[in-house]
């Protein structure tokens, strides 16, 4: 009797609403028997879609909050109207209003009005806003060894800031990034009696002071590699954080510590790192030794970074004479950030500059450095993203000799420019391929997601290194991949071709490229 009914629901869920269902009772194999059969029809499809507000979001005329909700809407006309993807719809279009200021957001109303005579659904939605969160005082529980102002400096919001979620999730990858804590979770009271101090709780787990991290790995880059890394988090029980890891790849083998002490109360952070180098690559052979210090902002859209290093190297190219160079090389690095989203962007721009010189009279040769690099993410409909890369470099010397391998440019490889080994492209001294004073390169990659978290991509790439800039010729790699969201950054596995070469190659990284 129920028969009918349910098959009728189940084809109802995806989109069907004016089957022809046949339910009779027969024999098969002896055994009494249901057939059902189904003739599910033309799906239905969306016809009309209305977005509306109440609550402080229309109060406050927030057009970008609006905007945001209406472009992250996910079932448009003309779309099959399926059960799940109407509530994905709605979940989506909730969580968006809520990101940012109104944190107790929630749909008013709702209504999926369908007609099985013409095949169509019109989509009605309201959404409450509630009223503008402000962010207030911040309880933190579970510390032990550690102090609550350990805590406190690392949150990117003060009381009083407007609420935003990303601060939040900023807080948490702070939190976890400084290895005090084997967990942390902070929530927000959504209480809408409290809007104007919503009280933000910190509950924390502290994770033991010392760890020792052993790992394998490979790399389209380097190659396989082993690494081990002693941590201690809690230097002097004074929750300075010393890391010492020591990388042995098949092209590069590197020992490195960092010193970071605990985050200040005005959002900055003191970091000191030193580093051995041997590398193997392009038939140049390199060892060196950088040490420096950086006084860095924390915040991750507006990060700014001044320090120092030193740098002393000998290089050794195949087939040509060897140098040993060093510098003193104090630096300014500015980072803007206006993307949607910090790890998986989808719309907006990451750019990047940093200039720095070579002391006269601690360096082999004086020389001024400058970098500039910009991304640009702009999504060209619901599943197609569009990334446009650019990237510059100058050192400005009268000859490249008596600079450090470190301080030039080389460029080819799994986040530069695909279709070409690492560090392929640059200025041949020999047999080897070394450091040029300047580079240019491009990207631009087009991305069509299958699915939430995974879709396929079409790149075309071009750079190259050289001591000219009249010497700059632009190698060209183009190639198709597969892209895949993760919550470290995107995971890139890519197949390139090489303009140049004349050859395929096999690229994979995680994250952005720079």
């Amino acid at each position: 009797r129920d028969t009918e009914a349910q098959a009728l629901e189940a084809v109802a869920t995806e989109g069907y609403f004016a089957p022809q269902i046949d339910v009779r009772i027969g024999a098969a194999d002896g055994r009494t028997t249901v057939f059902i059969t189904v003739v599910p029809g033309a799906p239905t499809v969306v016809r009309n879609v209305r977005i509306a507000f109440r609550g402080a979001v229309m109060e406050e005329r927030n057009e970008a909050r609006m905007k945001a909700v209406r472009e992250s809407w996910s079932l448009q006309a003309g779309d099959v109207f399926r059960q799940d993807e109407w509530s994905k719809a709605k979940r989506r279009a909730t969580d968006t209003l809520a990101a940012s200021r109104y944190a107790s957001a929630v749909i008013a109303s709702s209504k999926a009005d369908v007609d099985p005579a013409t095949g169509t659904a019109d989509l009605d939605i309201e959404l409450d806003s509630g009223p503008p969160f402000f962010f207030g005082p911040i309880t933190v529980n579970g510390l032990s060894r550690h102090n609550e102002p350990e805590v406190l400096n690392l949150a990117p919001f003060r009381q009083g800031d407007p609420y935003a979620r990303e601060k939040l999730e900023v807080f948490q990858r702070r939190l976890t990034g400084t290895n005090y804590f084997a967990s942390a979770q902070i929530l927000l009271d959504s209480d809408r009696s409290l809007a104007g101090e919503a009280p933000v709780t910190v509950s924390v787990l502290e994770a033991p002071s010392r760890r020792l991290e052993l790992g394998v790995g490979y790399s389209t880059d380097t190659l396989f590699r082993v690494t081990a890394v002693w941590r201690d988090v809690d230097v002097r029980d004074a929750a300075w954080r010393w890391r010492t890891e020591a990388r042995i790849e098949q092209r590069q083998q590197t020992l490195a510590t960092v010193l970071d002490l605990p985050a200040r109360s005005n959002g900055w952070g003191d970091t000191f790192d030193a580093r051995v180098e041997r590398s193997d690559i392009q038939n140049l052979e390199t060892i060196g030794f950088i040490g420096g210090y950086q006084y860095r902002r924390l915040e991750e859209r507006n990060r700014l970074a001044v320090g120092g290093q030193f740098h002393i190297e000998y290089s050794q190219p195949q087939g040509a004479e060897s140098d040993t160079a060093h510098a003193l090389y104090p630096f300014i690095d500015q980072v803007w950030r206006t993307t949607d989203e910090l790890l998986s962007p989808r719309r907006g721009l990451i750019a990047n500059v940093q200039v720095g010189a070579g002391v006269p009279g601690a360096s082999s040769r004086t020389f001024g450095r400058g970098i500039g690099r910009l991304q640009y993410f702009v999504p060209l409909g619901r599943r197609v993203d569009l990334s446009l890369r650019a990237e510059a470099g100058a050192v400005l010397a009268s000859a490249r000799d008596g600079i450090p391998e470190s301080l030039l440019f080389r460029t080819g490889g799994d986040t530069t420019v695909r279709g070409y080994a690492f560090q392929s492209l640059g200025v041949a001294d020999g047999e080897a391929v070394v450091g040029g004073r300047y580079f240019a390169l491009g990207s631009a990659e087009v991305t069509r997601w299958i699915g939430e978290a995974w879709g396929l991509a079409a790149f075309v790439d071009a750079g190259d290194a050289a001591d000219r800039t009249q010497d700059l010729s632009l190698a060209v790699g183009y190639g198709v991949g597969v892209r895949v969201r993760s919550p470290i950054g995107p995971f890139r596995l890519d197949v390139a071709y090489g303009e140049r070469t004349e050859a395929f190659r096999i690229h994979f990284s995680v994250g952005l490229a720079f």
